[in-house]
């Protein structure tokens, strides 16, 4: 089947799923789940959790199938629908010290991470603004250890102070960066959803 055969299918597949057929239903289910659910468990790291999600989004789907217009693009609402619903869940339990952890794992992703455009300005910001919080050699060690990715050793040397202050100091600069997290919760939360979920 040629692309364009296969995007009329679909096409197809949801005019029917508009109109409540449930055999469209479960063809469009397997158009995009299995892509869904990696975008999905790339955010959340565990495989019930996205399980779970991307059910909420299918079922989303299927309780707002009158409102779906054939002619916009089907991929574009239904990853809106899975950005909504992950950001819900992480709303829900954002009190939890498993997925403050979670979040703080990501956002020093954002130190390695190549982006494109938009979300590369963004991501600049963020990161420009986390590191405004610490003071200036609190700053310099965490620029030298989490960012250039030096050992404690190395940076004890380029800064001309001992091992132990490194250390001292990297455990006050990542204090200061996961209070910034938690300031910042939302924002850096739909920042990391936009970066998966697109």
């Amino acid at each position: 089947m040629s692309y364009t055969e296969q995007k009329e299918e679909v096409y197809q597949s949801i005019l029917r799923l508009t109109q409540g057929d449930q055999l469209a239903f479960t063809d469009i289910y397997n158009v995009y789940s299995r892509k869904l659910f990696l975008h999905i468990l790339t955010i959340t790291k565990d495989k019930d959790t996205a399980e779970g999600l991307l059910q909420d989004v299918f079922m989303k789907v299927w309780d707002n199938r009158s409102s779906i217009d054939p002619d916009q693009s089907f991929q574009a609402w239904l990853y809106t629908i899975a950005r909504n619903t992950v950001y819900s869940y992480f709303r829900q339990v954002a009190k939890d010290q498993k997925l403050q952890q979670q979040l703080y794992h990501h956002f020093d992703e954002l130190y390695e991470v190549e982006m494109d455009g938009n979300l590369q300005d963004k991501q600049e910001e963020l990161l420009g603004r986390a590191l405004a919080t610490l003071s200036e050699r609190r700053r310099q060690v965490f620029q030298l250890c989490k960012i250039e990715r030096k050992s404690y050793e190395e940076a004890a040397v380029l800064l001309g102070i001992s091992t132990s202050t490194v250390s001292n100091l990297m455990v006050k600069a990542n204090q200061e960066i996961r209070k910034f997290i938690q300031e910042h919760y939302g924002e850096i939360l739909l920042f990391i959803i936009a970066c998966h979920i697109k």
